[in-house]
């Protein structure tokens, strides 16, 4: 698991060519018809979710990916092997299988996630955060705000990629705190109940992260 090993700059490092030598490797010899599509195509698909996995953690650790990239002197083979999982942007990466990547992004989309997703995550924590705290507050009764703070989320959770199933529950959370909004059960205990159907969404998008047990 990316992480266990990083209990130095050389580890860092270390993890870092790795798993960029490990796409570039098997691309060649998939070019070379030495493997087979389907075991390409699980090997490269488990370096992205190692790779996505590794910006987390130097964003944790306030490590700057371009400045390591350049110390290292990798930017090179860091952007072929970018420009492979470009063009593999049509694979397929179950969500049943919690993978973060999701089938439909386009190739752009994937290249700047790889160095965005940390900052996004952070976003749409802040935003799930802030949207629970203003209904335990608030109730339903403070409705602009509260129908600002879905939307934010919503908007947020856009940015990420693989998590349409959050989305949507996401949506229809949002749809039903609408309707209790406008009737006259606007009391506590539907707040509460709001509250905790978000926050399950929360537990499930932190689950597909693996940045929780």
């Amino acid at each position: 698991m990316v992480g266990d090993k990083f209990n130095s700059n050389k580890d860092i490092e270390s993890e870092l060519y790795a798993l960029i030598h490990t796409i570039l490797n098997v691309y060649e010899k998939f070019e070379e018809g030495v493997i087979n599509n389907n075991f390409f195509r699980r090997t490269v698909k488990n370096a992205i979710r190692e790779l996505l996995t590794f910006n987390f953690l130097l964003d944790e650790r306030k490590i700057d990916l371009s400045l390591l990239l350049k110390k290292m002197n990798f930017v090179e083979q860091y952007y072929r092997a970018i420009g492979i999982i470009n063009k593999l942007s049509s694979l397929e990466f179950a969500g049943n299988e919690s993978d973060l990547i999701d089938r439909s992004i386009n190739s752009r989309k994937i290249s700047s996630t790889v160095l965005e997703l940390p900052g996004i995550t952070l976003e749409i924590t802040s935003s799930f955060i802030t949207l629970m705290d203003a209904l335990k507050l608030k109730g339903l009764h403070e409705s602009e705000l509260i129908d600002k703070l879905f939307r934010e989320l919503k908007k947020n959770m856009k940015r990420f990629p693989g998590m349409d199933d959050l989305r949507i529950k996401i949506k229809k959370v949002y749809q039903y705190t609408l309707s209790k909004s406008k009737s006259e059960d606007r009391g506590k205990s539907s707040s509460e109940e709001i509250v905790d159907e978000i926050y399950q969404i929360f537990k499930e998008f932190q689950s597909k992260l693996t940045l929780k047990a």
